[in-house]
């Protein structure tokens, strides 16, 4: 498990069935009794040694996402940077940031400004953010993170423009292939996108 993160983060060697059948009873007889609370829980799990209980802070945080509100995205974007790898970062984008920026459209105004971030997983979670929005996608605000990053050095924002665009292409083939085709994008990931228009 260590080896698929690169040797960054210790292990307790739980693999995912396992670990949910002892945290979600607990997180099912201790739920927060709001925000606050839910943030102290997740900072707490958080700061902890193993991966394993990052992952619970994710489950724990997704469970009880609907308690987050716009002043909350300050403490998403800390925890995307802190102990930050892609098993962590795409769920915190994509069910928890997601979710937020579709209940609270203003906060798209904020992740906005995350595309010129220096932080890499910064830069990715606004770039998938969307992943699961389907046809409700923000076409004009995708396109223009992904422009930003089009020339960007780093693979993992790259392969964020890549899952993007691949998902959205099923919504709106002609429109992705419009982008890939008139944009500088690395060679493998316009592949990637385009083999499957």
């Amino acid at each position: 498990m260590s080896r698929n993160v690169r040797e960054q983060f210790d292990f307790l060697g739980v693999k995912v069935v396992s670990r949910r059948e002892v945290t979600y009873p607990i997180f099912d007889k201790f739920p927060p009794k709001d925000c606050e609370e839910l943030v102290l829980r997740v900072d707490d799990m958080w700061g902890q040694p193993y991966r394993e209980i990052q992952y619970a802070a994710c489950d724990y945080l997704f469970r009880h996402k609907e308690l987050l509100g716009g002043p909350q995205l300050v403490f998403l974007k800390k925890l995307i940077k802190t102990r930050a790898w892609r098993d962590t970062v795409d769920t915190l984008a994509t069910s928890v940031l997601g979710d937020l920026a579709w209940r609270l459209p203003a906060v798209r105004t904020k992740i906005a400004a995350w595309i010129r971030d220096p932080n890499i997983w910064v830069r990715r979670s606004a770039i998938i953010f969307q992943l699961q929005y389907r046809e409700k996608t923000d076409w004009p605000l995708l396109r223009d993170f992904c422009a930003s990053c089009a020339k960007d050095d780093d693979f993992y924002v790259r392969n964020g423009i890549g899952r993007a665009l691949s998902e959205y292409a099923r919504i709106n083939p002609s429109e992705v292939k419009r982008f890939v085709l008139s944009n500088t994008l690395p060679f493998q990931t316009s592949q990637e996108i385009l083999k499957n228009i």
